[in-house]
């Protein structure tokens, strides 16, 4: 079976879409190494990821096109491809903007959630929203088969876009990323040192700034309050994209307001192996995002060994069963008490990496190839 992937969301920084498809294509190969897997692109696979789809299974299409050309990417070259190749299923990560066409083939599209469109200002205008939702409508309409990543995401592809239930399948990703978890202790202290905080006690906030959703504000305000009340040395660690439309500049003056400037560290972006020697060390992960229909935070936090505050809304729960504290993500106070639990309390603390560490059992990337590779089955005759 010949599987093609749009891969242009490998070309960029990390991203929910990009872990999902270097995964996915990894354990697909391990699964069943028969399979041909084929990623077309507009320019080259990040190196962040080509350690997860260096196989000789999988080939890589990629046509290098100037900026300008890649506008027209995928609209104008993918059906070109999938018929050149042979190609019997195709499948991608839908992704805001993405044009509609006809990929003449059977097609899976995966729809990663739908905060967007349930979460009132993440779009600077109306006419941005509204093509984000026609985009959702369209695509679930023309895709032969949607993978929702929960039953969170399934639920709002149903009453959202209408989808017939019988057309989604939802397959939980899995967590723990193959090679990245065997990093050394050196090689970790290492990136720790870097930063100045090997020995020192800090929490991970893996959201970003470049969404209103990630409510960066509550974290730094729950942040701040807990160290006036406890006169804790904690530093918090927010990882992820800076660089948008003012966030950052927005988050130093919160910091400066509240008075915790040298107690937060801004990574941006950073590669997956230094993400992970701060999870390694860290001593709890806030998951704050206000709505979302997955999340990778989560579940790598718990594969790593450390204790997680969720927000309660969109699929967070049904992640984390048991295995997180559950706050209000409105609740600053509720935060502020969540990490006294975990900094304060060593017993509260070991209790809930003990959780986290048998929830995550539960997600794993060989059953996501399976389930996956299930809904490729059926689409070809």
């Amino acid at each position: 079976m010949r599987i093609g992937f749009d891969a242009n969301v490998l070309t960029k920084e990390k991203s929910a879409g990009a872990y999902y498809v270097s995964q996915l294509v990894r354990a697909l190969v391990a699964f069943n190494p028969r399979l041909e897997i084929f990623l077309f692109s507009a320019d080259k696979v990040c190196v962040d990821y080509d350690h997860d789809v260096h196989f000789p299974q999988v080939k890589r299409v990629t046509l290098d096109l100037p900026r300008e050309a890649r506008k027209a990417w995928p609209a104008k070259y993918i059906p070109g491809l999938l018929k050149e190749y042979k190609i019997d299923v195709f499948h991608f990560p839908y992704q805001d903007g993405t044009p509609l066409y006809r990929p003449g083939c059977p097609t899976v599209v995966t729809v990663m959630g739908m905060g967007d469109w349930i979460m009132s200002g993440s779009f600077a205008g109306w006419w941005e929203k509204r093509r984000y939702q026609l985009g959702h409508l369209a695509w679930s309409r023309l895709a032969t088969r949607t993978i929702a990543l929960s039953e969170t995401t399934k639920k709002d592809l149903m009453r959202l876009c209408r989808v017939s239930p019988d057309t989604i399948a939802v397959t939980l990703p899995g967590a723990g990323s193959g090679d990245l978890f065997s990093l050394t202790n050196q090689e970790a202290d290492a990136v720790i040192e870097r930063y100045g905080l090997l020995g020192k006690d800090f929490v991970v906030n893996a959201s970003g700034l470049s969404d209103r959703r990630h409510n960066i504000n509550f974290v730094l305000e729950g942040f701040a309050q807990y160290l006036r009340e406890s006169k804790s040395d904690v530093k918090l660690v927010v990882t992820g994209s800076v660089n948008y439309e003012g966030a950052h500049a927005r988050a130093m003056r919160k910091m400066e307001i509240l008075g915790i400037k040298d107690k937060v560290i801004l990574t941006g972006f950073i590669p997956d192996k230094v993400f992970y020697a701060f999870l390694r060390n860290a001593r709890a992960a806030i998951v704050s995002s206000m709505y979302s229909g997955i999340s990778f935070a989560m579940t790598e936090s718990f594969a790593a060994g450390v204790p997680v505050i969720a927000s309660g809304s969109g699929a967070f729960a049904e992640i984390a069963g048991e295995a997180a504290i559950m706050i209000d993500p409105y609740d600053v106070q509720g935060l502020t008490a969540a990490l006294q639990r975990l900094l304060e309390n060593q017993v509260e603390h070991d209790l809930y990496v003990e959780k986290g560490v048998t929830r995550v059992k539960e997600f794993s990337w060989e059953g996501t190839a399976r389930q996956t590779l299930d809904v490729y089955t059926s689409l070809v005759k």
